[in-house]
């Protein structure tokens, strides 16, 4: 019994359920710093809730998909990074449990998000729309993004959302002539969420190197695959540069604290982790404290946004 927990606990993949919480506690906080009177903990629950629903949601059905593919079972360079959980693989877990507990995440999503538009931000439909879709066809027919090069532009798109979408949650917006009166708070929230776009979109990117093998056997052609490994690795290099200069312009605009400003102090680390990828790009092993950094970097700059606007 206590295995199986185990199991369900590494299937769920906590890092990448981190990845989506400091996007909603960003949109959260701003939406507070803004229009206090506003917030509400109750709806800020449901929506840190809702949204880990629907990521566990996508990186399960993804794990499913991947391992139906064959991609997760030929792969014989996984990291704690990529490859997948391995639980299928090993018949650690059934697919179809699987399958049906990311089902189960989608719906969870689903009811909250619809309890949300009901009760408290009928905007939030659209977004929540958007963000409904392209986890699930993530890598589900018929769609498979992932598989067709269109993963990364997702991913993109993702971060921008959460943090909008937490926002709208606290404002309650019930038409577009409303949005008018919020659009301070949505300005910044927008631009705030660029640097952490590029930075989660580049974590996600440099892990899908160590997957290179395998991805091309099974036809998934992902962005790296596409470019090859070593083309694909100045991706990476844009994605860390258009993070800082998207911060660079939100402060010098004025829509950024100033504050925002320590951000900045995480330079080094995007840089070490862009000549680990240069050097590393077709050696897995080498590259694995690499994509370590990457998803670090993220995840502070997460931190660091977060309390600068609460300070």
């Amino acid at each position: 019994m206590r295995d199986i927990i185990k199991a369900w606990i590494k299937e769920f993949r906590g890092l990448f359920l981190l990845f989506v919480t400091l996007p909603v506690i960003l949109g959260s906080v701003i939406s507070f710093v803004f229009y206090p009177e506003a917030f509400s903990l109750y709806y800020f629950l449901i929506s840190v809730i809702a949204m880990l629903s629907l990521h566990a949601g996508t990186v399960i059905l993804n794990d499913f998909f991947d391992f139906k593919s064959g991609t997760d079972v030929i792969n014989t360079e996984r990291t704690p990074y990529s490859g997948g959980s391995g639980l299928l693989p090993g018949n650690v877990l059934k697919p179809k449990q699987v399958f049906i507990a990311g089902l189960f995440c989608f719906m969870i999503c689903t009811v909250l998000g619809i309890f949300i538009v009901l009760t408290r931000s009928p905007i939030v439909m659209v977004i929540g729309v958007i963000g409904v879709v392209l986890g699930f066809f993530y890598t589900a027919p018929p769609f498979k993004l992932a598989y067709r090069g269109f993963g990364e532009i997702a991913r993109l798109i993702a971060t921008p959302l959460m943090v909008l979408g937490a926002f709208f949650v606290q404002v309650p917006v019930g038409s577009g002539w409303e949005v008018i009166q919020y659009m301070e708070g949505i300005a910044v929230a927008t631009i705030a969420s660029l640097p952490l776009a590029f930075l989660n979109t580049g974590a996600l990117y440099i892990f899908e190197f160590p997957d290179y093998n395998a991805d091309i056997k099974v036809g998934k052609k992902n962005l790296v695959v596409r470019l090859g490994r070593q083309k694909a690795s100045y991706v990476y290099v844009l994605l860390n540069i258009l993070a800082y200069l998207s911060l660079t312009i939100g402060i010098y605009t004025g829509i950024l604290p100033l504050m925002a400003g320590i951000v900045f102090i995480l330079i080094p680390l995007s840089a070490a982790s862009i000549l680990g990828l240069m050097r590393y790009f077709d050696h897995v092993k080498r590259l694995v404290p690499y994509l370590k950094i990457a998803s670090d970097t993220y995840v502070i700059a997460s931190i660091l946004m977060i309390v600068a606007f609460m300070v």
